[in-house]
């Protein structure tokens, strides 16, 4: 059925929707964008934006407070598409466009190589899809989920995040391009290889794999999982086995309270809640905090918020910090690379802001932390230096973007200084 004619038979104008969002608060936009989204053609004449659509975060908080499953998310998607097939793809939607000379991961690349992982290449039944933001930007990521593969005894292979990109981020963002030219050739590569389970990091690359791929192409002969829920099967298997005690870093007697951030793309979009909940659980002298996911919030990172409105985005994160801490949380724990990254920089700023009066959590990714339970030393990593470069790719990138808070940071950072330095 026609989007719009959905919205006509089951939208009562409730508001419930508005109620929750993070950056709306009149229902009055629904029909504007159905009237919108409507009108004929590739003319905007008659039936311009009234509001600006680049402030949704697409967390999906509006679907499930929905009645009847719609909320404003599905509308904004479809206006961002209306719009990119009239005006053209925007400089934002070409941030991790991988045809685009202002890819923010190519960006960050010339600065820093890459992980070059292990196993790349290799034919086996299980294989990892690290993505670009594992693979150039959260690094820590991409390394952790090697590490817990290894440790559990996994035989697995590595598509290399800087050859392959699933084209999903862009597609959200309204530019489906990438998502239509890439698609059928990761498909073609995977079974190339054999593999009977793809597990992806990024739950915009599981969305892909999972959702978007099935619909538009044929031949997955694979299982699609995302990290957490592999981790899941290895420990009902009895391969994942924890080695170290977590309560040792808290310092006093008692259990470390873990605070799970459900990232939006992959819980409200896709329903993993239970996997990491049940993967953390089970990790010795752990307790968490928010064993289910009401009242979870966004982060503040996603569907372009970021870029667009980076001082709401960051803010956005830093009310994560002030969540967790009122329920008595130790450490953050995501399973997002751009929720740990913006979480990790709205902690920053709320300190530096605060004048250090504000004192935020620390922020780990699933796998690093899962890595560490195994007993792996922790994967190195810079929170500074990936906030910093991030910002300044950016910067980079878009003529537009005024947000670089980091200025104190450029005499250790500057990429110029990193790269004469090499």
């Amino acid at each position: 059925m026609d989007l719009i004619q959905v919205y006509a038979d089951k939208c009562s104008l409730c508001g419930l929707c508005v109620d929750v969002c993070p950056s709306y608060d009149s229902v009055d936009i629904i029909p504007s964008l159905c009237d919108y989204i409507q009108s004929g053609g590739k003319s905007e004449e008659g039936s311009a934006l009234e509001y600006d659509i680049r402030l949704c975060y697409t967390c999906n908080v509006c679907t499930v407070a929905c009645p009847e499953d719609l909320g404003i998310r599905k509308l904004i998607s479809a206006s961002r598409e209306k719009r990119t097939g009239i005006h053209g793809a925007t400089e934002e939607q070409g941030l991790v466009d991988p045809f685009s000379d202002s890819n923010l991961y190519k960006k960050i690349g010339e600065w820093e190589e890459p992980v070059e992982f292990k196993n790349e290449g290799k034919k086996s039944e299980v294989i990892y899809f690290p993505g670009c933001a594992a693979s150039c930007m959260n690094k820590v990521v991409g390394k952790s989920t090697v590490k817990v593969l290894e440790a559990a005894g996994v035989d697995y292979s590595v598509m290399s995040g800087t050859d392959y990109c699933c084209g999903s981020v862009s597609a959200g963002a309204g530019n489906t391009v990438p998502l239509e030219k890439l698609g059928q050739r990761n498909i073609d590569e995977i079974n190339a290889r054999g593999s009977k389970i793809l597990i992806t990091t990024c739950p915009g690359c599981y969305r892909a794999f999972k959702l978007l791929y099935p619909q538009r192409f044929e031949n997955l002969n694979f299982e699609v999982l995302q990290t957490s829920e592999y981790f899941a099967r290895l420990l009902t298997e009895g391969k994942l086995n924890f080695k170290r005690d977590m309560s040792e870093f808290v310092g006093a007697d008692g259990k470390l309270k873990i605070f799970y951030q459900d990232p939006c793309h992959l819980t409200r979009a896709l329903g993993i809640y239970e996997d990491p909940r049940t993967v953390l659980s089970a990790v010795p002298g752990t307790e968490l905090a928010n064993p289910t996911p009401e009242g979870s919030i966004c982060c503040g990172f996603g569907g372009g918020v970021r870029t667009s409105f980076p001082k709401k985005s960051v803010d956005q994160a830093g009310d994560v910090h002030e969540y967790a801490k009122s329920l008595g949380s130790d450490v953050i724990i995501t399973n997002c690379g751009g929720c740990m990254k913006n979480i990790i920089e709205g902690g920053y700023m709320a300190e530096k802001e605060s004048g250090g009066s504000v004192k935020c959590l620390p922020v780990y990714d699933l796998a690093e932390f899962i890595s560490i339970a195994c007993g792996n030393e922790p994967t190195e990593r810079d929170d500074m230096k990936l906030i910093y470069l991030s910002n300044k790719a950016l910067v980079d990138c878009l003529t537009r973007y005024d947000y670089e808070p980091f200025d104190e940071l450029t005499a250790v950072y500057d990429p110029d200084f990193i790269s004469d330095s090499k």
